[in-house]
Order: structure tokens, then sequence, then C-alpha cells
């Protein structure tokens, strides 16, 4: 720039030559240094017989008036080896970063394509293999009974003309929302899609006082009517799951006999002819709930619990068909049977151990009158589907 501003005057000659400038006082080299970048003040001139240029040249520094270019130093290769390692590890976090968040998209494709999957995976890694049994014999049990159902219609369409047969969404509504398609068969009404499972199993209160059919007392609580009801109570049963951590016996035990005293005080109270459900047996687990808060001295807890059994019952009351003469049964038998079999603040053990309650139950009259009629009513349940529903007796 500064050429071109000189050449501008007519003194390029006086520039090619090395002559100062008129009225500047510098000299060409000089200005040809100025064009140079600024080196800093620790650095000296190249080590002697260096051919390369001097922008490409290493730089040396000067220490207490010694020459050094770059010393090599023992630690570099435990420095690189160290480096090394770390880049390695780094990339083995990374791997199992991606190979975690590729298995949690694959399992959270799974819940999508089969709904509640995620639910008993979740029972079973923690341990809790009794909520997930029952659960699962919940669903197992619910479909069959759709199936049932459906083979009950197309035995009555492949008896009828064309212009009497059902269709077979009838089954399909019966499945999902209980509700049933009564036709007059032989001068008797008849649900037509009701499964042999229900007429065999459920809670019918004339079968049950007069031909001694006491099985339908457990039974019952297996069965739902419809997909909302088998939800919600399988909802409600995840819960509920974690009080069996620890003491898996009395949860069963709580399940099973508070469903049995549920349904046996809606049939004692008349609350209608038929039913089913396990909401006499999730509200034993309420009531076992109850007493593990109380006793763990949880009271934040334990006033939750509380009023969560409060709106229970409340809304058993304000739905029309819902029995809740089962809900008070179940509550109050869950209530007394967790006393007994759950472990007290401040003792090891429990005031009555849940196998030797079981075979005090066993032992009484109603006990060994239930466990051979309960035997009886599988064994033709699954031989003769249907022949309990029409007033099989199983007396003793």
């Amino acid at each position: 720039s500064a050429a071109i501003s000189c050449s501008s005057f007519g003194v390029w000659g006086q520039i090619m030559h090395g002559a100062p400038l008129a009225g500047s006082g510098v000299h060409t080299c000089d200005m040809q240094l100025l064009r140079q970048p600024r080196v800093s003040p620790t650095r000296i001139a190249p080590v002697p017989g260096n051919t390369l240029p001097r922008r490409f040249a290493r730089p040396t520094f000067q220490d207490e008036g010694r020459r050094c270019s770059g010393t090599w130093s023992p630690l570099l290769p435990a420095a690189v080896l160290a480096g090394g390692a770390l880049l390695a590890q780094r990339g083995r976090l990374a791997g199992r970063l991606r190979a975690q968040q590729a298995a949690e998209t694959w399992q959270k494709k799974d819940e999508f394509r089969v709904p509640g999957l995620g639910m008993l995976k979740d029972l079973w890694r923690r341990h809790l293999r009794i909520s997930a049994v029952l659960m699962v014999l919940m669903v197992v049990i619910w479909f069959c009974q759709g199936w049932g159902g459906l083979t009950q219609l197309q035995a009555y369409n492949s008896g009828m003309p064309d212009s009497r047969m059902l269709p077979i969404s009838s089954a399909l509504e019966s499945w999902l929302f209980g509700v049933h398609q009564f036709v007059q068969h032989h001068g008797r009404r008849v649900a037509l899609t009701l499964s042999p499972l229900e007429l065999d199993f459920a809670m019918d209160i004339p079968l049950v006082a007069e031909c001694g059919q006491i099985h339908r007392l457990l039974t019952a609580c297996f069965l739902h009517n419809g997909f909302f009801h088998i939800v919600f109570n399988i909802g409600y049963l995840y819960t509920l799951a974690p009080l069996e951590a620890g003491a898996p016996g009395p949860f069963l035990l709580t399940f099973v006999l508070a469903g049995m005293a549920g349904n046996a005080a809606w049939m004692s109270m008349g609350g209608g002819q038929r039913a089913l459900g396990a909401s006499g047996g999730l509200c034993g687990l309420l009531g076992f709930e109850l007493v593990s808060r109380l006793r763990m001295r949880q009271v934040r807890d334990f006033q939750r619990a509380a009023q969560a059994a409060f709106g229970l019952l409340v809304l058993g009351a304000l739905l029309p068909g819902v029995g809740n003469w089962a809900h008070v049964g179940g509550l109050a038998t869950g209530f007394a049977v967790a006393l007994l079999t759950t472990r007290r603040s401040g003792y090891r053990s429990a005031l009555v151990p849940w196998p030797l309650l079981l075979l005090v139950l066993v032992a009484l009259p109603f006990g060994r009158q239930f466990l051979p009629a309960l035997g009886r009513a599988l064994a033709l349940g699954v031989t003769s589907p249907g022949a309990l529903g029409r007033g099989w007796l199983l007396g003793p």
C-alpha cells in the first residue's frame, strides 16, 4: 500500500533504489519490515541451518538464556495412552447409551402394540408375581368369555332360518359392553350371547342357595362384564400391587377371602340375582393397605387410602347396577384379615401366620364343603359347559 501511494507521487524509483521518501523519514527497507507480521518479543531467530522459510519454521523459545526447540518428554507416551483409554471408554459409554435408548424405544413400541404389556413387565421386574398372575388370569378368562358367547350365538344361528339369525355383532356387543341378546327359546327367555363361563361360574343366588353351587362365591371374582369393567379392575389391582412386596401370602389370602365375603354379603343383602367381578377382592386389598399404612405410622398415606375407600363406596352407591354391598363386605374382610396376618409394628411376626389362618378356615365345616364343591364344579365346567347353569346339583 505504501508503494502504491508513493507511485502516485512519481517517486517509484526512489523506492526501488532504497532512497528515503521525501518528508517521510522512513526507509523502504523499514517499510518492508512493517509489512511483515509482528513477532513476539520472546521469539528468536531460527536455528542455523534451517532451510525452511521463516513462516514455516518451528518457533523456538528462550528460557533463562538457554535455547530449546520442543524437547521430548518421557510422559508423552503415557499421556497418549491415557487419552486413548479415555476416548475408548467414552465410546463404550456412548454405545451403551445408544443401546439403552434403542431398547427403550422398542419397549415403548411393544407397549403401544400390546396394551397392558408394560404393566406386566413392570410387575414381573419388581417381583410382584402374584399380582401379575392375577391380571393375566383375569384377562385370559375375559377373552374366553367372549369366545364362549360367540360359539353360543353360532350354535343358535345354525338351527334357524336366515330371517331369524342374529348378527355376529351381537356377540361382540355382549363381550365388550355386557349387553346380552335375549330370545324366547322353548318357552324360556334365554341370553344367547351369554358365555358358558358366566352361566357356570358367575354369582347366581337361586343356584347357590338351592343347588349348593357355593363355588360361585370364588369363581365370580375372576369374571367381568365388559371392557370397561375389566380395565378398571386391572388398573386398580396394578395400583395396589406394591402391597404384595414382603407379604405375598397375606396379599393373596386377603384377595381370596375378601372376594368370597363380598359376594356373600351381596347375596345376603339381596342386591340382585346375578353378579360378577373382582371388586370385592380389590376392596379387601384396600382394607389391607389401610392396616399396613396405619401400622407403619404413615399418616398421610393412610388418610389418602381412607379417602379412596370412602370415594369408592360413595361411587358404588350412586351408580346403578353396582353391587356396593360386595364392596362393603370385601373392605371389612380385608381389614380384618390384614389385622391378623400382617406384621405388627415392633414385632417380628404377625398375630396369626397366614398359613395357620388358612388351615383353620379349611378345617371349618364350610371349608370342608367348599373345596370338594369347587373341584367338582371346575371338572364339570370343562367336560360339560353350561350344565351348572341349567341347575346341576353340587350337594355333598
